[in-house]
């Protein structure tokens, strides 16, 4: 049998069979007897064997001309189905999306922007990724995600930023740390004489605090080192020590009256951005590009930097 059959002549076949006559077919695909006719008879040179016996004014199918006339069948359903998921895709009823990104960014991403995507297109499925800013960058520029929420990405032509906006790296402090009384931004001398906890190397946040330093021979020895947020955030709420994020990554808490944001008196560290990224060129599927513009607008990563304080305030309003 050869291996691409012609669809027009299978549909012409399967009526044939379906009405039990060629009039039958042609009147019900408004075309002339003979052309139904004609195209069988070519689908018959193709095959190679009878497909349909005639009888009076009727026909009926061959063995052949039966599995032939399921094979149409199962044609016709594989394309309406496969036309009705694409119809889906582009309505986002359905689809996969990979999204990978800072544990910072993961109380800002459930406090409301995924939930509500989620609950708005329930067919969707999502796959979603914890790692530092060198995995997030190598997942994204490899393809193994579609949208990577990252903080201080390297320069690197592969990559598109489709949002970018200024979040500084705060020091995270206890609300009766003496940091936070001192009256102005702290300097880095200031933050150096205190206990600090600090993210390893792999973090967009460590690398622009070593960078910082650096810039000011100062050294920032952490007592604790870690590669968790929640580690960072417990070890302030526990006036331990002093901490090193943007003020996002710690609302929940700041909200609660639990800690405070200082925005670090350096330039360096006033002017880090937040970035939601995808590899350069890559077309991104309905359902992908949907939440890349929803969490542009909805996370709290990405609206105007306000201080800690100020932010607190807001929410305890609300």
């Amino acid at each position: 049998m050869p291996s691409d059959l012609d669809h027009e002549r299978l549909h012409y076949l399967r009526h044939a069979v379906k009405l039990g006559s060629i009039r039958g077919a042609a009147e019900r695909l408004n075309v002339n007897a003979s052309t139904v006719s004609r195209q069988i008879a070519l689908l018959e040179k193709d095959v190679a064997t009878t497909l349909l016996e005639r009888f009076g004014r009727g026909v009926r199918a061959t063995e052949a001309g039966l599995l032939l006339v399921e094979y149409a069948r199962i044609q016709d359903s594989a394309r309406e189905d496969t036309l009705a998921k694409l119809g889906e895709l582009k309505s986002l009823k359905r689809g996969h999306i990979e999204l990978v990104t800072g544990e910072g960014y993961i109380d800002d991403l459930l406090g409301g922007p995924l939930q509500e995507f989620c609950q708005r297109f329930p067919g969707l499925t999502l796959s979603l990724e914890i790692t530092g800013t060198d995995g997030i960058v190598q997942a994204v520029i490899e393809g193994e995600a579609q949208i990577g929420i990252v903080y201080f990405p390297p320069a690197d032509r592969r990559l598109h930023t489709h949002a970018r906006i200024r979040q500084p790296i705060c020091a995270i402090v206890h609300p009766k740390h003496p940091l936070a009384k001192l009256g102005r931004a702290p300097k880095l001398s200031d933050l150096a004489r205190y206990p600090i906890a600090e993210l390893r190397g792999s973090f967009g946040t460590q690398k622009l605090m070593e960078v910082a330093a650096a810039s000011e021979s100062i050294s920032l020895t952490p007592v604790v080192r870690t590669n968790s947020f929640l580690v960072l955030k417990r070890f302030v709420c526990a006036n331990l020590g002093i901490a090193f994020m943007p003020a996002f990554a710690a609302t929940r808490e700041m909200t609660d009256g639990e800690v405070i944001a200082l925005v670090i008196d350096h330039p360096v560290l006033r002017n880090a951005e937040a970035h939601i990224i995808t590899r350069h060129g890559r077309r991104l599927p309905p359902a992908t590009l949907g939440l890349l513009q929803h969490l542009i607008k909805r996370m709290k990563a990405f609206e105007p930097f306000a201080s800690g304080r100020t932010k607190a305030r807001r929410a305890r309003s609300a």
